[in-house]
This record gives structure tokens, sequence and C-alpha cells, in this order.
């Protein structure tokens, strides 16, 4: 492992084009993960629609999901709005 690891800090070139391909990789994963969650999802709406056309119960776990998908936009709202003032401090005006 050392060897591979000198090989790479000693070529900078062969370094950049495996940090490449490690990016590329774990894009094409979260690509995956993202497609199955977006599956997931659509069946779970798919199936509450379903509950609400034939007046059936809704289970309390659509109710925890819509709270914790709530929470998560608040807060997503909250980390931009700080990141926004962040940069608008660090930004200078010309002078």
């Amino acid at each position: 492992m050392q060897k591979a690891v000198d090989y790479l800090v000693g070529h900078p070139v062969v370094f950049v084009i495996a940090v490449i391909i490690s990016v590329l990789i774990l894009l094409s994963f979260f690509r995956r993960v993202m497609r199955t969650l977006l599956v997931v999802a659509a069946i779970l709406v798919l199936y509450l629609a379903w509950l609400q056309l034939t007046g059936g119960p809704t289970h309390e776990a659509f109710w925890h999901i819509g709270q914790w998908f709530s929470t998560l936009f608040h807060f997503l709202g909250e980390l931009f709005n700080t990141l926004l003032s962040l940069l608008k401090l660090t930004k200078k005006e010309p002078s």
C-alpha cells in the first residue's frame, strides 16, 4: 500500500487522474442511490393516494415522514440563508 501511495505522490498527473476516476465512481453510486430513493418515494406517494381514494386510514408513519421533511426543509433553508449572509459579508465592495 505504501508503494502505491508513494507512486501517486511522486506522479501528480496519475494522482489527478485517480482522483477524477474516484469522484466519477462516487457520483455514479450516489446517482443510483438517488434513483432508488425516488422510486421508493413514488411508491409511497401512490400508496398514500390509494388510501385517500379508497377512504382508508392513513398510517401515522406518513405524518412522521411529513414532519421530518418539514424539519429538513426548514433546516436547509436556514443553512442557505446563513451561507448567503456569510457570502454577502465577505464580498468586498470596490473602492
